[in-house]
């Protein structure tokens, strides 16, 4: 397999070598298109000056513009065709078009506008080619903003005003310890629940009344969780993993931080009685096996 960095100096190499192709058929084709426009004004300023000039009449003027521009037109035609060049050869008509039209002035006109869009298209097109090959990959940039970042090189606009749900609770506004008490409530963890008993211990009453709603909100949905497993287990008392289930609702609950000590430890003592369930019932249920080793060894810490 080819290493990462041998890899990449390979795609750098093509990448800069589709380049130089383009931006050669680029300079190739406006360089043509350039010097078509240049001989084709020579020619009708030529040809205005011999009107103005008395050399020749109006009708011979228009005979010569009409027949000139379908001379030029036709091989421009048969080339497209045959060719296969069709934007070259489309911007060389419109130029021509507009010469028949206008004289030198349509030649100007035509040429502006030729070499306005298409043009710019292309480079567009290509400084994408050429951001691919002077861009990292999008891993190292990422890697580069995070060194960036514990450098202290970047700076991100309001950074200082995040500050940890700790210190918002401690110290903060009313706004922001009610904010930072919804964060708990819509992000919980374990490590979350010291926010909360500092929160029923505020001195504002509306910051206590909150933290306790969310406490009894989040035991709520743990007692849910278990009740919903108890109700599957009993109705399927014969499957192991209903009592798998119902266990995992347990430890989940005892090790979410709501509850007191000996609470904790009768979670997990009904949840050791359901993982031996199981195993009795699917003793080739190897995960039920060593969860209820971990729960034991964890029920023995909670009682030393």
């Amino acid at each position: 397999m080819m290493p990462a960095a041998a890899l990449q100096r390979a795609v750098d190499r093509r990448g800069v070598a589709q380049f130089v192709r383009r931006v050669h058929r680029l300079v190739r084709s406006t360089l043509w298109l350039s010097g078509f426009a240049v001989a084709l004004f020579g020619c009708q300023a030529a040809l205005l000056d011999a009107l103005l000039d008395g050399q020749i009449g109006l009708g011979t003027y228009i005979t010569a513009d009409v027949l000139g521009s379908a001379a030029l037109a036709a091989p421009l035609v048969w080339y497209a065709r045959r060719a296969g060049s069709g934007n070259r050869c489309a911007a060389a008509l419109q130029i021509v078009a507009w010469s028949a039209v206008a004289g030198p002035f349509g030649t100007l006109v035509a040429t502006a506008v030729a070499f306005s869009s298409p043009l710019q298209l292309r480079m567009a097109r290509d400084q994408g080619i050429a951001r691919m090959t002077t861009e990292h990959s999008e891993v190292e940039y990422c890697e580069r903003v995070h060194i960036a970042l514990l450098d202290h090189r970047m700076r991100i606009e309001g950074a200082s005003l995040i500050h940890p749900l700790m210190d918002a609770i401690s110290d903060g506004s009313q706004p922001a310890k009610l904010e930072a008490l919804g964060v708990v409530w819509r992000k919980f963890e374990t490590r979350l629940v010291g926010v909360l008993r500092r929160g029923l211990r505020d001195s504002d009453a509306s910051v206590r009344v909150l933290a306790a709603t969310v406490i009894s909100k989040l035991h709520a949905v743990f007692v849910g969780k278990v009740g919903a497993c108890q109700t599957a287990a009993a109705a399927h008392p014969l499957t192991a993993l209903s009592w798998r289930n119902l266990a995992e609702a347990r430890l989940a609950y005892a090790a979410s931080g709501l509850l007191e000590g000996e609470q904790a430890r009768a979670q997990i003592e009904s949840a050791v009685g359901d993982l031996s369930r199981a195993k009795e019932l699917d003793p080739a249920d190897q995960v039920s096996a060593d969860r209820l080793d971990a729960a034991r060894r964890q029920l023995s810490s909670r009682r030393a």
